[in-house]
């Protein structure tokens, strides 16, 4: 009974890596905020640019069944333990034995091509996925880096971007609307998707996508409601959740994220802060068919967290075009100035869908053009939750879209040790399932380690 006691408190405890609530495990898994420098540079036949976030990690293993109903004791000397609830997501709508195992020889596949040797992984009962590996280095960062669910995702950016009228940027670029156009063109020295280039704070872009009418379907790349709570800038509850996430405090007049994104209601509740009841908070659902992107990030080594009060975000109309499974063959290049960067190529499938979006975005990008003014539409690809980059088709170069035939390189300053990373964990592919962290051995999380009674 004490030991069924402790578990349940653990459960309700469980924290992600850097003392948030689990689910910001991939939100969140990198850190602050640098002033941005742009490195966009047109690769082959487009310009297909975008810097990734990059699991880091890992580790040639074993893959076993553990039972369930064992209790769970100290790892091994050395060791770093990490349990998660494995949830569904938009590659697999429910936790199947099949969908658990496809995580794992996932997770699997990651450990053993980074080559970072002692780890176990294994699942137990219905939802679990148990982690363990040598522990050095930061901890934290490898468990979030490990679960990332790493899924590309294109998006037609002006057909999907919202304003805050609720209606698209491509519907509003005809009427010279002043905000569709900054969020089409840039604003100053912000690029298209970039933070001030018509973006707004986290609880303006929930607000507006609370709005929105349910549009599910299969080229949503988020599946069902998203649950977030809020409160009030300067009350208590913003006060603690400021301290929970690590953040500076909500100014007055503004609001704070209290917890979220969720997939349930109750999930929202239990990752409120320590000391924050669910009455303090207001809770906002955005409908299936409508998802929020954070802004591209000024430093990929350091994002604004989502609870930051400067971070922000776009709206988007969940339909995307392409995703990561329609790309094959990534692997570590250099361009020609011998900067290594990741390329890759279309599946016959991906490489149809490329050529078929960007013709209507270009298109498109005529139609709104004069003589006097050149509108160069856009297409979007994000990780996740966070958009990458926003590259543009131009229209006179392109008018009937880019082929594609020879793939696209990957251009960002990267490393030759970070394009490989980034090419294994494309070439391992996205998590069918999505891995909330129940506990570990990692700073903000709650133990796996039942204490011993007397």
């Amino acid at each position: 009974m004490i030991a069924q006691e402790i578990d349940r408190e653990r459960r309700r405890r469980g924290r992600g890596v850097d003392g948030s609530s689990s689910r910001w495990s991939t939100l969140e898994r990198f850190g602050g905020l640098r002033p941005r420098r742009r490195y966009a540079r047109l690769a082959g036949v487009l310009g297909l640019v975008f810097s990734v976030l990059v699991v880091a990690v890992v580790v040639a293993v074993f893959v076993t069944v553990r039972d369930s109903s064992r209790s769970r004791t100290a790892g091994r000397r050395g060791s770093v333990e990490l349990v998660y609830q494995a949830v569904p997501s938009s590659q697999a709508g429910a936790v199947t034995p099949a969908a658990l195992n496809r995580t794992v020889q996932i997770i699997d596949a990651r450990l053993a091509a980074f080559g970072i040797g002692g780890a176990h992984v294994s699942v137990s009962g219905a939802n679990e996925v148990t982690v363990r590996f040598s522990a050095g280095g930061n901890a934290g960062r490898t468990a979030a880096d490990l679960v990332a669910p790493a899924r590309l995702s294109f998006f037609d950016w002006e057909a999907d971007a919202l304003t805050p009228s609720g209606r698209t940027v491509a519907s509003l670029l005809p009427t010279g609307d002043q905000l569709a156009l900054a969020i089409s063109q840039g604003d100053g020295n912000a690029a298209p998707g970039d933070p001030g280039a018509g973006s707004i704070g986290l609880y303006q872009a929930v607000k507006l996508a609370s709005t929105q009418r349910p549009a599910g379907s299969a080229a949503n790349a988020q599946p069902g409601s998203q649950y977030y709570m809020f409160a009030t800038g300067g009350s208590p509850a913003c006060v603690e959740a400021a301290k929970f996430y690590g953040v500076a405090a909500a100014p007055a007049r503004t609001h704070c994220l209290l917890s979220g994104p969720d997939s349930a209601e109750q999930a929202a509740i239990q990752g409120l802060p320590p000391g924050v009841s669910p009455s303090e908070g207001q809770l906002l659902v955005v409908p299936q068919g409508t998802v929020v992107l954070q802004a591209v990030p000024a430093s990929f080594a350091n994002p604004p967290k989502w609870a930051d009060p400067t971070a922000q975000f776009y709206v988007l109309e969940d339909n995307v075009v392409l995703t990561g499974n329609d790309i094959t063959n990534p692997k570590p290049s250099t361009d020609q100035s011998g900067t290594p960067d990741v390329s890759f190529n279309f599946t016959p499938k991906g490489q149809t869908e490329f050529h078929n979006v960007t013709a209507v975005i270009a298109r498109r990008g005529e139609l709104v053009s004069s003589p006097d003014q050149t509108l160069d539409q856009h297409f979007a690809v994000a990780l996740d939750s966070v958009l990458i980059t926003v590259p543009s088709i131009a229209y006179q170069t392109y008018p009937d879209g880019v082929t594609a035939n020879d793939g696209a390189e990957i251009i960002a300053p990267f490393t030759a040790a970070f394009a490989r990373n980034l090419a294994i964990e494309l070439r391992t592919g996205p998590l069918p399932l999505n891995l909330t962290l129940i506990c570990g051995d990692i700073p903000g999380a709650a133990s796996c380690h039942l204490p011993q009674v007397r």
